[in-house]
């Protein structure tokens, strides 16, 4: 009766010594990849503007600060950018950041911070279109 009374400790010892090990295993994974955040795609498209002039710009950087990857687009010919970028679901603005990169070579601006709010449609489509940024000159 003894021994096997010492058979069922020493049993329900490696037991939970098992069971200690796996909990924080599973403690340490949690703790390493957090929780689960709930992302969409965004597309943005729009366009980038002399304030003075109302002509188009090209060879502007527009950068999504708020993404979850680097996010930077610059505008063509037509001064037209296009970003598609990851950022939370829990998002409702965007937060872009518009520079002149090339110098003096379109002219010279000033950089822009600026903040564009989602609709609730717009989230659903993933899509925002037709945004509209006007530069001024550097002088």
């Amino acid at each position: 009766m003894k021994k096997i009374t010492v058979l069922k400790r020493s049993l329900l010892k490696k037991i939970l010594i098992v069971m200690g090990v796996c909990s924080t295993g599973l403690m340490a994974s949690c703790a390493k990849y957090g929780t689960l955040v709930s992302t969409i795609y965004m597309n943005l498209k729009g366009s980038v503007r002399s304030k003075a002039s109302s002509q188009t710009i090209e060879g502007i950087q527009v950068e999504l600060k708020n993404s979850l990857s680097n996010s930077k687009a610059l505008t063509n010919n037509n001064g037209v950018f296009a970003i598609n970028s990851e950022i939370n679901d829990s998002e409702n603005s965007l937060n872009l950041h518009i520079s002149d990169i090339d110098g003096a070579l379109n002219g010279s601006f000033l950089s822009k911070d600026t903040v564009i709010t989602l609709s609730s449609d717009e989230k659903l489509s993933q899509t925002k279109e037709n945004i509209e940024i006007k530069l001024e000159k550097n002088e």
